[in-house]
């Protein structure tokens, strides 16, 4: 009796431990998966998107919403830190939202005019709303060194068009939807 309750015990640890470790991320598997896309965000930080991670949260066109996972390399900390990101977007100040709008249906997208109003109207306003909360951080190997109570690294704000925040999450909208945002 106290054998199999020693062998249960064993095997009930043993798969805890397991599972707990396939969560965990390394910095070898960001960089050299398929499923993470980065974005350099400095020369100290870099972004990884989880493409496998993006999920429709809300479908109401103009207005959609999704959920993606995105890890925080810190180079000079030596940490991962691993989030998740909720961004809505609004496809009328998408570029082919934009495009429409000014009647600029049938100008090349390569043309001046086109590149000028749509730049303009992205620095206005990219269309994009994010939030990101990290829910644990790793070390390069992939040791867990918080998991926990979620931390909120910014509240849902607009993501500038210039930023690391818009690309990830655009990169994200293109996983998920065939449309220029």
């Amino acid at each position: 009796m106290l054998l199999r309750f020693i062998r249960l015990f064993t095997l009930t640890v043993t798969f805890i431990c397991i599972s707990s470790a396939t969560f965990a991320i390394s910095l070898g598997e960001l960089q050299n998966s398929p499923q993470f896309w980065r974005e350099r965000h400095d020369s100290s930080r870099d972004i990884y998107l989880d493409l496998n991670s993006v999920q429709n949260v809300i479908y109401e066109p103009p207005q959609y919403t999704l959920k993606f996972k995105v890890y925080a390399v810190d180079k000079k900390e030596n940490f991962i830190a691993e989030g998740e990101a909720i961004a809505d977007y609004d496809y009328n100040k998408s570029i082919e939202g934009i495009i429409k709008r000014n009647n600029l249906s049938k100008v090349p997208y390569t043309s001046e005019k086109v590149k000028s109003t749509v730049k303009k109207a992205k620095l206005k306003d990219s269309g994009v709303v994010s939030g990101l909360k990290f829910s644990a951080v790793y070390d390069f190997n992939g040791n867990v060194i918080y998991s926990g109570d979620s931390i909120v690294a910014f509240k849902k704000e607009k993501v500038d068009a210039t930023s690391s925040g818009y690309v990830i999450s655009v990169k994200a909208f293109k996983k998920y939807y065939n449309v220029k945002f």
